[in-house]
Protein backbone atom coordinates (compact mmCIF):
# COMPACT_ATOMS: atom_id res chain seq x y z
CA UNK A 1 0.00 0.00 0.00
CA UNK A 2 3.10 2.50 1.08
CA UNK A 3 4.41 1.68 -2.58
CA UNK A 4 1.44 2.14 -4.61
CA UNK A 5 0.62 5.38 -2.93
CA UNK A 6 4.70 6.82 -3.17
CA UNK A 7 3.87 6.12 -7.05
CA UNK A 8 0.68 8.16 -7.06
CA UNK A 9 2.22 10.82 -5.15
CA UNK A 10 5.06 10.74 -7.51
CA UNK A 11 2.73 10.74 -10.97
CA UNK A 12 1.02 14.02 -9.12
CA UNK A 13 4.09 15.52 -8.27
CA UNK A 14 5.53 15.40 -12.24
CA UNK A 15 2.23 16.72 -13.78
CA UNK A 16 2.60 19.22 -11.47
CA UNK A 17 6.36 20.33 -12.23
CA UNK A 18 5.98 19.09 -15.84
CA UNK A 19 2.57 20.56 -16.53
CA UNK A 20 1.08 20.57 -20.54
CA UNK A 21 0.00 24.03 -20.92
CA UNK A 22 -2.68 24.03 -23.84
CA UNK A 23 -1.07 26.30 -26.37
CA UNK A 24 -3.11 24.58 -29.60
CA UNK A 25 -6.46 24.71 -27.57
CA UNK A 26 -6.04 28.45 -26.75
CA UNK A 27 -4.98 29.27 -30.43
CA UNK A 28 -7.74 27.15 -31.91
CA UNK A 29 -10.45 29.12 -29.80
CA UNK A 30 -8.73 31.96 -30.54
CA UNK A 31 -8.97 31.48 -34.22
CA UNK A 32 -12.02 29.66 -34.63
CA UNK A 33 -14.22 32.14 -32.02
CA UNK A 34 -15.86 28.98 -30.72
CA UNK A 35 -15.79 30.68 -27.04
CA UNK A 36 -17.63 33.55 -25.34
CA UNK A 37 -15.12 33.39 -22.53
CA UNK A 38 -11.70 31.89 -21.48
CA UNK A 39 -9.58 31.89 -18.47
CA UNK A 40 -6.13 29.17 -17.59
CA UNK A 41 -6.65 27.58 -14.52
CA UNK A 42 -3.83 28.55 -12.74
CA UNK A 43 -5.61 29.43 -9.55
CA UNK A 44 -7.79 26.93 -10.05
CA UNK A 45 -10.97 25.75 -11.23
CA UNK A 46 -12.92 27.25 -8.27
CA UNK A 47 -11.33 30.65 -8.98
CA UNK A 48 -11.37 30.72 -12.70
CA UNK A 49 -15.19 29.79 -12.78
CA UNK A 50 -15.06 32.92 -10.39
CA UNK A 51 -13.19 35.18 -12.66
CA UNK A 52 -15.20 33.89 -15.41
CA UNK A 53 -18.51 34.72 -14.06
CA UNK A 54 -17.57 38.02 -12.83
CA UNK A 55 -16.29 39.32 -15.98
CA UNK A 56 -19.42 38.60 -17.99
CA UNK A 57 -21.92 39.43 -15.12
CA UNK A 58 -23.23 36.29 -15.12
CA UNK A 59 -23.64 32.91 -12.56
CA UNK A 60 -22.87 29.56 -13.08
CA UNK A 61 -24.00 25.80 -11.87
CA UNK A 62 -21.19 23.45 -11.87
CA UNK A 63 -22.05 19.56 -11.81
CA UNK A 64 -19.92 18.14 -9.68
CA UNK A 65 -20.11 14.75 -11.05
CA UNK A 66 -18.53 15.96 -13.91
CA UNK A 67 -15.61 17.83 -12.94
CA UNK A 68 -12.10 15.52 -14.22
CA UNK A 69 -10.38 14.42 -11.87
CA UNK A 70 -7.65 12.54 -12.23
CA UNK A 71 -7.47 9.01 -10.33
CA UNK A 72 -3.81 8.98 -8.86
CA UNK A 73 -5.26 12.55 -7.82
CA UNK A 74 -8.36 11.38 -6.14
CA UNK A 75 -6.78 8.56 -4.14
CA UNK A 76 -4.27 11.19 -2.62
CA UNK A 77 -7.09 13.90 -1.68
CA UNK A 78 -8.63 11.03 -0.04
CA UNK A 79 -5.84 9.36 1.76
CA UNK A 80 -4.85 12.80 2.91
CA UNK A 81 -8.38 12.88 4.20
CA UNK A 82 -9.86 15.47 1.93
CA UNK A 83 -12.56 15.20 -0.51
CA UNK A 84 -11.90 15.15 -4.09
CA UNK A 85 -14.04 17.87 -5.35
CA UNK A 86 -13.59 20.32 -2.70
CA UNK A 87 -9.83 19.72 -3.47
CA UNK A 88 -10.05 19.83 -7.00
CA UNK A 89 -12.24 23.28 -6.92
CA UNK A 90 -9.26 24.82 -4.45
CA UNK A 91 -6.00 24.04 -5.62
CA UNK A 92 -4.35 25.84 -8.18
CA UNK A 93 -1.21 25.38 -10.89
CA UNK A 94 -3.68 23.26 -13.28
CA UNK A 95 -2.46 24.64 -16.64
CA UNK A 96 -6.13 23.78 -18.00
CA UNK A 97 -7.95 26.07 -19.91
CA UNK A 98 -12.11 26.97 -18.93
CA UNK A 99 -14.36 28.44 -21.41
CA UNK A 100 -17.91 28.97 -22.38
CA UNK A 101 -19.59 27.68 -26.00
CA UNK A 102 -22.35 29.54 -26.92
CA UNK A 103 -25.71 27.67 -28.61
CA UNK A 104 -24.20 29.38 -31.56
CA UNK A 105 -21.06 28.34 -32.02
CA UNK A 106 -21.26 24.71 -31.20
CA UNK A 107 -20.07 23.99 -34.46
CA UNK A 108 -17.01 25.61 -34.46
CA UNK A 109 -16.67 23.76 -30.79
CA UNK A 110 -17.17 20.17 -32.89
CA UNK A 111 -14.35 21.26 -35.15
CA UNK A 112 -11.79 21.81 -31.87
CA UNK A 113 -12.73 18.49 -30.40
CA UNK A 114 -11.78 16.79 -33.92
CA UNK A 115 -8.44 18.66 -34.28
CA UNK A 116 -7.61 17.99 -30.79
CA UNK A 117 -7.86 14.46 -30.88
CA UNK A 118 -6.95 12.85 -27.74
CA UNK A 119 -7.43 15.65 -25.17
CA UNK A 120 -10.36 15.57 -23.14
CA UNK A 121 -12.65 18.24 -23.04
CA UNK A 122 -15.44 18.17 -20.60
CA UNK A 123 -18.76 20.07 -20.16
CA UNK A 124 -18.67 20.80 -16.47
CA UNK A 125 -21.34 23.05 -15.95
CA UNK A 126 -23.74 25.75 -17.72
CA UNK A 127 -23.62 29.56 -17.34
CA UNK A 128 -26.92 31.10 -15.90
CA UNK A 129 -28.60 34.56 -15.93
CA UNK A 130 -28.89 34.63 -12.12
CA UNK A 131 -25.15 35.56 -10.29
CA UNK A 132 -25.07 33.00 -8.09
CA UNK A 133 -22.17 30.64 -8.75
CA UNK A 134 -23.43 26.91 -7.50
CA UNK A 135 -22.19 23.58 -7.24
CA UNK A 136 -24.76 20.44 -8.20
CA UNK A 137 -24.52 17.38 -6.58
CA UNK A 138 -26.57 14.60 -6.09
CA UNK A 139 -27.20 15.81 -2.70
CA UNK A 140 -28.66 19.22 -4.06
CA UNK A 141 -26.73 22.74 -4.24
CA UNK A 142 -23.68 24.14 -2.62
CA UNK A 143 -22.16 27.40 -2.99
CA UNK A 144 -18.51 27.23 -4.68
CA UNK A 145 -15.60 26.71 -2.96
CA UNK A 146 -13.32 30.04 -2.19
CA UNK A 147 -10.66 28.93 -4.14
CA UNK A 148 -6.84 29.37 -4.18
CA UNK A 149 -5.51 31.73 -2.35
CA UNK A 150 -1.89 33.24 -2.79
CA UNK A 151 -1.79 35.26 0.73
CA UNK A 152 -3.08 32.27 2.70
Amino acid sequence: HRNERQTSMDRCQQRFLRPEPRVRLGTLIGRTRAASSCVDLSDGLADGVRQLTMASGVGAIIETSAVPIDPEARRCFEEDGRDPITAALEVGEDYELLFTVPRNQRNQYRSIRRLMGSLQLTRIGVITRDKSILLHSSTGYTSLPAGFDHFK
